[in-house]
């Protein structure tokens, strides 16, 4: 992964203000008060030393929420996505008897993307250090709802090897958080999530040509392929994809673009055809439906599938890139 572009840590400006004074020539005249100009634009939400604190606090409840498996643990410091995600992972470690262990997850931060509003709700974009154990980095978002909340771990996704990513501004500047209908881009937030989820139910959808290729999705149609063939003999697969509602964050980068992230609900069934045939699920699905995995009519796998996109400006002709896919099975059910 290529991480130059992006607006590191460290780099730290200081800026002096110089405020004069001019008193007029009349005897007795009274000075009026020359107050120090209104910010044109908002500042950034967090400067580095409540970054670092936010991030270490974050930190410390992985740590101890992952040592007791425990989703309790998480409420003041995960929401959204990223939540539901975790929890799944621990329901599963637990069904597997510790031989799934949850994703590793670190604050431990290379770049920060800070939006400057004076509005809520506020994102910081995190791209962490690759966790002990990964190669790959991890963007995790951050959220504060309102003032009078702390930031949470909304979501996270891994980044993909060998993406370019994109400029954004200096953490002293911040970046300015994008409405789900924005415009100026290739396609605005919202349309950029349902186009993908459409690219995945149907690869010969009309919205192909705004994405380039990208490993999550050729991974995603090659397993696809791969589970049909296993399972001809007995039944059947398939799999639909949709924008989970309230899920979509973007910031806007150097470029005129944004980094946009944001979730699908991915449902894989598994129908048994054939008559008198026998169809085992197997891997993680097999896993929560315990002892008994004999498939008799279907069942559906549903998977929460976080996404991280660059959306170039409108006038660009480059393609929408992915930078960064994860997916993690949060429920099974067993259709009658």
């Amino acid at each position: 992964m290529t991480t130059n572009s992006w607006t590191r840590r460290g780099a730290r400006t200081a800026a002096a203000a110089v405020v004069v004074l001019s008193l007029g020539a009349c005897a007795g005249e009274v000075p009026q008060p020359d107050p120090d100009p209104v910010a044109s634009t908002p500042a950034p939400v967090l400067d580095e030393d409540r970054i670092d604190r936010v991030l270490a606090d974050i930190d410390e409840t992985i740590a101890e929420a992952d040592a007791a498996l425990d989703p309790a643990l998480l409420a003041e410091r995960f929401s959204g996505p990223a939540l539901a995600m975790r929890e799944a992972e621990y329901r599963l470690a637990a069904a597997s008897d510790g031989e799934y262990t949850p994703t590793p997850l670190t604050t431990d931060s290379q770049v920060e993307v800070v939006a400057a509003t004076d509005t809520w709700p506020r994102t910081v974009l995190v791209v962490s250090h690759p966790p002990e154990g990964s190669n790959l980095p991890l963007l995790i978002a951050l959220t504060q709802p309102d003032a009078r909340s702390q930031y949470t771990v909304w979501l996270w996704t891994r980044l993909l090897p060998g993406v370019a990513t994109p400029p954004t501004a200096n953490p002293e500047t911040g970046s300015t958080p994008l409405a789900g209908d924005a415009e100026g881009l290739r396609a605005t937030p919202d349309e950029t999530l349902a186009a993908y989820a459409e690219t995945l139910n149907n690869p010969d959808s009309a919205n192909a040509g705004l994405f380039a290729e990208d490993a999550y999705k050729t991974a995603y149609r090659e397993e696809l392929t791969t589970l049909a063939a296993t399972i001809e003999a007995a039944g059947s697969v398939a799999r639909t994809n949709e924008v989970i509602p309230g899920s979509i964050a973007a910031l806007s980068t150097s470029d005129g673009g944004a980094i946009v992230v944001g979730a699908l609900r991915s449902q894989l069934t598994l129908s048994r055809t054939v008559e008198g045939a026998t169809l085992h699920a197997g891997g993680s699905i097999g896993t929560l439906l315990g002892d008994d995995t004999i498939v008799e009519n279907a069942v559906d796998g549903v998977y929460d599938v976080t996404l991280a996109f660059h959306v170039p400006p409108a006038d660009s002709d480059e393609p929408i890139e992915v930078l960064g896919a994860d997916q993690i099975l949060v429920e099974v059910v067993e259709q009658e």
